[in-house]
C-alpha cells in the first residue's frame, strides 16, 4: 500500500431480533448483572409471566407493552456483537442487519453515514439515546452499548420523517456497579486501537463512567486510505432519592483521514454503467489535496422520577455540535475517459457546521377502565437545528482527459493511479455558505389496551408542527426557500396471543416527511424546487408473528409487509394543489432467529424485497434503487469449553441498482468472517478476528452517476481484553 504523507498519525455474541415498536431487549451483560439497562429513556427488566418463563418488559417514554406484545420489527446489535464482529463504526455494525444498504455522498448529500432501510434513506433518522442526531457524521461505536434498527415508516413514534424507520445508538452512561474494561487491538494494515470503559459507583449515591478511544489504521485493501480517530465520553448519574435519577453525559469525537470514493463507473450518462474492471485496491485521490476532518461535541441530560403505581415522568435533553470538513476526489467519467484507460480527478467538497437541540418530556403509566387495562404514554418533543456549509473551489482543469493531459495531475490512468502525485493546484473556500434550519414541536399519545389476555389493541398518534428555511446557491442558481406544515401521523395494531410466549399481529403505521427534514445534511433538503410541497406520506402494512422458546432464550420472528410511498403534493399559489408523481411500492418479508440453545448462540436474518417504481415516467415499473431482492445475515458462536468460543458470520446481498432507470448496478456477493476467543483468566481474555476471510472485493456503496466503493479486503486482528 502507498504510504501516507508526512505529518504523522494522531497520537458471536447475542443479537435480539424482535417485532417491537422501536424497542429492544437488554444486553446479555446487563442481564447477568441482574440490573435494568437504561436506553433512550428505556428501562428493560424481566417480569415473570408464568413459572419458567421470563418476558422482557420495557418501560419507555413511547413504549407501552412487553416486547412479545409490541408489533414491529427491530434488529438489535448488542455490545457483545459489536465486539465479537469487530464492528468499530456504525457502518461496520449495520452489515450484520438484513435489509440495509449503504449510500454514498453526492448531489448535496454529505460524505458520511447514509444508511438505507429497505431502500428508503434514513440519513436524517439516526437517533442517540432516543433523540434525533442531525449532522453529517461517520459514527463510532466505542461509547455505544447497542444499536437498534427499527424498520418501517412510523412518524408517530420517531417524529417527522422516519419514512424508513430509524436507527438508535444507545450510549454508555453511568450506572450502578463497578466495571473496568480495557481492550488493546492490533492487526494487519497497520491497525492499532485502544478503548477504555470504566464505571465506578461512589459512596455518596452517585456513579461515574468514562468511555475513551484512540484508533489509527489503514483501510484494508485500499491504497493510501487511512483513518485516525479519538474520543472520550464521560458521564455521571446522581440518585438524590431512590425514586429519582439524574444523568449528565458529554461526548467528544474527532477524526482525520482520507475520504474514499472508490472506482469510476464506465459508460456515458443514460447508458448501462458498471464499476470499472480494474484493481479494486486502486485509489484515484491525491494525498496532497484530499482530506476529511470531523468533530462532534454533544451533551445529554436525562431525568427520571417514579411516582409509584407504575407512573414514571422522564425528560431527555440533548445538544449537539458537528463539523464535517473535506475535499474528496470523485473519479468521474462524464466525458468517457475510462474507455480510453483514463480517469479525471473531479472533486466534491464540504465544510459544514451543524448545531441541534432536542428535548423529550414523557409521562407513562397504567390504569384500568372496568375490566380493561391501559398502558399509556403521553409526551411532547421539541427540536431546533441549523447548519451552514461552505464548500471549496478547487482547480481540477478539464474533465476531458484528452484535452487536460497529465501535466498538472488532474487526470491519471485507470490501472495505475499514483496518490502521491505532486498536485499543486489552487483550493479556495467559497464566500457564501448554504444555510438551513428547521424547528418542530409535537405532542403524542400511545396506549396498549388489554381487552382480554388473549387480545390486545395497540395505537399511537402524534401531531407535529414543522417549519424549515434554506438559502444558498444551488445548481439552479441562488435560492431562498421556506416550508411549514402541521400534520398528524399515527399507528395501530391488533395483537392475538395464542399463549403467553407467542403473538400474532396486524399493524399499520405511516410517516410524514416534509422538505427540509435533514436540515441541509442529507437527501431531504429544502431548496427552490420543493418549497411548496406538502409532507410526503409513506405507509406500512404489516402482518407478523413471534415466539419466545426455551424459557425465552430463543426468539423466532417473521413479518410480511407492504410499504407505499405516496405522491407528493405541491401547493401552487396560483394553480392550487398539484400532485407530483413520486410513488413507489415495496413488498417483502423478513424472518429472524436469535438467542441461545445449549452451547450455540445464533442470530440469523433474511429479507426479501420486491420493489416497484410507480411514478408514471419512463422508469415506471423499475426496481427501486438500493433494494436488493435477497439479503441474508447470520452470526453464530459455539462455546467449545467454558473458556473457548469459536464463531463467525456470513453475509449475502443480491444485485442492487443505484438509479431509477436500472442502468447502474452492483453485483451480488457473499462475505464470510471468523472469530475465536479464549478466556485466559477471570479478568483477561484474547479474541482473534479475520474479517472478509475470502478477500471478496464486492461493491459496498454505488452512487449514480459517478462511482462505486469496494468493500475492505481481508484483515486479521487480535485483541487483548481486560475486564473486572
Amino acid at each position: 500500500m502507498t504510504s501516507r504523507t508526512s505529518g504523522g498519525r494522531a497520537a458471536a455474541g447475542f443479537v435480539a431480533l424482535g417485532c417491537v415498536g422501536f424497542i429492544a431487549s437488554a444486553p446479555v451483560a446487563a442481564q447477568e448483572q441482574g440490573e435494568p439497562t437504561r436506553l433512550e429513556g428505556v428501562t428493560v427488566t424481566d417480569t415473570a409471566i408464568e413459572e419458567g418463563y421470563q418476558a422482557e418488559t420495557v418501560t419507555s417514554p413511547k413504549s407501552t407493552a412487553p416486547l412479545v406484545d409490541t408489533p414491529r420489527v427491530v434488529n438489535v446489535i448488542t455490545e457483545d456483537v459489536l465486539a465479537d464482529t469487530a464492528s468499530f463504526s456504525l457502518e461496520d455494525a449495520l452489515r450484520t442487519v438484513p435489509g440495509i444498504t449503504l449510500g454514498a455522498g453526492e448531489g448535496g448529500t454529505a460524505s458520511a453515514d447514509i444508511p438505507l432501510i429497505r431502500g428508503v434513506d434514513a440519513t436524517g433518522d439516526v437517533f442517540v439515546d432516543g433523540v434525533r442526531d442531525i449532522g453529517s457524521q461517520s459514527r463510532e461505536t466505542f461509547a455505544v452499548e447497542r444499536v437498534e434498527v427499527f424498520k418501517g415508516p412510523s412518524s408517530a413514534f420517531g417524529g417527522r420523517g422516519a419514512a424508513a424507520g430509524g436507527i438508535n445508538m444507545v450510549s454508555k452512561l453511568a450506572r450502578k456497579g463497578n466495571v473496568l474494561g480495557v481492550t488493546l487491538t492490533g492487526g494487519t494494515d497497520d491497525f492499532k486501537r485502544i478503548t477504555l470503559d470504566a464505571n465506578q459507583e461512589l459512596s455518596d449515591g452517585a456513579s461515574v463512567r468514562l468511555a475513551a478511544l484512540w484508533h489509527d489504521a489503514d483501510v484494508a485493501g485500499r491504497d493510501a486510505v487511512f483513518s485516525e480517530r479519538w474520543g472520550f465520553a464521560p458521564s455521571v448519574t446522581f440518585y438524590p432519592v431512590d425514586s429519582t435519577h439524574v444523568t449528565m453525559g458529554f461526548y467528544h469525537y474527532e477524526t482525520d483521514g482520507i475520504p474514499d470514493y472508490g472506482l469510476p463507473l464506465t459508460g456515458s450518462f443514460g447508458t448501462v454503467r458498471r464499476p470499472a474492471d480494474t484493481d479494486p485496491d486502486n485509489f484515484y485521490g491525491l494525498l496532497s489535496r484530499d482530506f476529511q476532518k470531523t468533530n462532534v461535541d454533544s451533551g445529554t441530560l436525562q431525568i427520571e422520577h417514579e411516582f409509584g403505581g407504575g407512573w414514571v415522568l422522564s425528560n431527555t435533553a440533548r445538544y449537539s455540535d458537528a463539523v464535517n470538513d473535506y475535499i474528496v476526489t470523485n473519479p468521474d467519467d462524464s466525458k468517457g475517459n475510462v474507455a480510453n484507460g483514463l480517469v479525471w480527478r473531479g472533486v466534491k467538497s464540504r465544510n459544514s457546521h451543524s448545531q441541534s437541540f432536542a428535548n423529550n418530556l414523557n409521562l407513562s403509566g397504567v390504569f384500568e377502565t372496568g375490566s380493561i387495562l391501559h398502558s399509556v404514554s403521553f409526551g411532547a418533543e421539541y427540536s431546533n437545528s441549523d447548519s451552514s456549509n461552505l464548500a471549496y473551489d478547487v482547480d481540477t482543469g478539464e474533465s476531458d482527459c484528452a484535452v487536460e493531459g497529465f501535466g498538472n495531475y488532474n487526470c491519471t490512468t485507470l490501472d495505475d493511479p499514483d496518490p502521491t502525485d505532486p498536485w499543486d493546484g489552487s483550493v479556495t473556500p467559497r464566500d457564501t455558505p448554504s444555510l438551513a434550519s428547521a424547528e418542530d414541536f409535537s405532542l403524542y399519545a400511545f396506549d396498549t389496551i388489554t381487552i382480554v389476555p388473549q387480545f390486545l389493541l395497540n395505537g399511537g398518534v402524534r401531531w407535529t408542527s414543522f417549519s424549515a428555511e434554506a438559502s444558498g446557491s444551488g445548481r439552479g442558481g441562488p435560492y431562498e426557500a421556506e416550508n411549514s406544515a402541521d400534520f398528524f401521523s399515527w399507528q395501530g395494531a391488533a395483537i392475538f396471543k395464542p399463549s403467553e410466549q407467542t403473538s400474532l399481529y396486524f399493524s399499520y403505521a405511516n410517516a410524514k416527511t416534509p422538505p427540509g427534514t435533514t436540515v441541509g445534511e442529507g437527501a431531504e433538503n429544502l431548496g427552490g424546487n420543493n418549497a411548496l410541497q406538502e409532507p410526503e406520506t409513506t405507509e406500512n402494512w404489516e402482518v407478523g408473528a413471534k415466539a419466545e422458546l426455551l424459557d425465552g432464550g430463543l426468539s423466532l420472528t417473521g413479518a410480511v409487509f407492504q410499504v407505499d410511498r405516496k405522491n407528493v403534493i405541491e401547493n401552487d399559489p396560483i394553480a392550487g394543489p398539484i400532485p407530483l408523481a413520486n410513488a413507489a411500492r415495496i413488498r417483502g418479508f423478513e424472518l429472524g432467529a436469535s438467542g441461545r440453545a445449549g452451547p450455540v448462540t445464533i442470530f440469523a436474518g433474511y429479507t426479501f424485497l420486491d420493489s416497484e417504481l410507480r411514478d408514471e415516467s419512463d422508469d415506471d415499473g423499475n426496481v427501486l434503487p438500493q433494494t436488493p431482492k435477497h439479503n441474508f445475515t447470520a452470526t453464530a458462536s459455539v462455546e467449545v469449553t467454558p473458556q473457548f468460543t469459536v464463531g463467525g458470520g456470513a453475509y449475502h446481498s443480491s444485485k442492487r441498482f443505484a438509479d431509477t432507470g436500472n442502468l447502474i448496478w452492483a453485483d451480488g456477493y457473499w462475505r464470510f468472517d471468523l472469530n475465536a476467543s479464549y478466556q485466559v483468566t477471570d479478568e483477561l481474555g484474547v479474541r482473534v478476528n479475520v474479517q472478509n476471510v475470502g478477500d471478496e472485493r464486492y461493491i459496498k456503496k454505488i452512487r449514480n452517476p459517478h462511482f462505486a466503493v469496494p468493500a475492505e479486503g481481508r484483515q486479521a486482528l487480535i485483541s487483548l481484553i481486560y475486564r473486572r
